[in-house]
């Protein structure tokens, strides 16, 4: 897939979740899969694992490999999409090259298919 076209894909989708994403930090850590037929035009009230879990979704759909990172900002934990070096975030208002995000501190990422194993970024 062209950069252009893929980056233009990952902006839609990084577009259609947040307009109808609502934040809400959720206690402890729970990873709530979107429902089985969310196709990003219902709202989505969850924290940044459920943001990612449905742009993610909406990747797999497109057939667009992707995977997650798990970071730290401010020593806070915090999960983002990353696609051939695209990271799609709840905190970032478009799509943006993982370089730009310089406060994150990467510690590890998700395999591309589920049940892959993580691994540690050294």
């Amino acid at each position: 897939m062209p950069n252009d076209h893929l980056r233009g894909l990952l902006l839609k989708i990084h577009r259609r979740v947040m307009k109808r994403f609502v934040f809400r930090s959720d206690r402890g850590e729970s990873w709530d899969m979107p429902p089985p037929d969310y196709d990003g035009s219902s709202m989505l009230r969850d924290d940044c694992d459920g943001f990612c879990l449905a742009c993610r979704k909406l990747l797999r759909r497109q057939g667009v490999p992707s995977r997650l990172v798990y970071c730290e900002i401010e020593r806070r934990g915090h999960l983002v999409v990353e696609v051939d070096g695209w990271i799609l975030d709840n905190l970032q208002r478009t799509v943006v090259p993982n370089t730009y995000l310089r406060d994150y501190r990467w510690l590890r990422i998700s395999g591309y298919e589920p049940g892959d194993p993580w691994r540690e970024i050294v």
